[in-house]
């Protein structure tokens, strides 16, 4: 699979936490595959460095208000959607609280051997971002020649968002309780993951190396 980069965007209202009650909340887990199989989440305060061969796979499980989007702009410059699929997704009645995985199933993804930084962009937002959602579909029919210009447009539209929301800082992190004793590897992740609180709007961006 070819090397991911994913663009973690949140958006909410102009209030803090502070002083309104979350109204965006969802899970999420960024994970690598160990050597016994087993999950281990990604410590992203430190440098992360990767090497061909390794596994990766996200979990995002949305809660409340969230409208969560998940890119990919990788180190030779393509641009993917990760989540969702389909933004027609954001309008089934089984959307909240549903749990995702990327890649689905049992598969995982992994980088090739070109190096570079793999950009991986989160984006949650109370309300859905409509504009980047027009970006995103002009530039999946975008032709080869136009297909440069497009994506620009996509990334311009997810820097602006931020910088809108730039003042909707603080959000509560914690890990995440699941209670049982049910085996499997999608609920070994989802108990490594964390629980995201935010007034609305929470965006990240994670960085792999290699």
């Amino acid at each position: 699979m070819k090397k991911l980069a994913v663009i973690i965007l949140l958006a909410a209202s102009a209030v803090s936490l502070a002083a309104q009650e979350a109204r965006t909340a969802f899970n999420w887990a960024f994970v690598k595959r160990a050597a016994d199989g087993s999950p281990a989440p990604i410590d992203f305060k430190e440098r992360v460095s990767i090497a061909p061969g390794d596994l990766f796979k996200i979990h995002v499980q949305p809660i409340r208000g969230a409208f969560i989007y998940l890119f990919l702009h990788d180190a030779q410059g393509d641009l993917q959607t990760l989540f969702p699929q389909s933004f027609e997704l954001f309008g089934g009645s089984a959307y909240l609280n549903t749990r995702y995985f990327v890649p689905e199933g049992e598969n995982w993804f992994t980088l090739d051997n070109a190096k570079g930084t793999e950009r991986f962009y989160l984006i949650a937002s109370s309300d859905r971002l409509r504009k980047l959602e027009s970006l995103v579909r002009s530039y999946d029919k975008a032709s080869a020649g136009a297909k440069a210009a497009a994506r620009q447009a996509v990334l311009d539209e997810i820097a602006r968002v931020r910088r809108e929301h730039s003042q909707l800082t603080i959000a509560a992190e914690k890990p995440v309780t699941i209670a049982g004793g049910t085996r499997g590897i999608h609920t070994s992740i989802q108990k490594v993951a964390t629980r995201i609180d935010a007034p609305g709007f929470y965006y990240k961006l994670f960085r792999l190396e290699h």
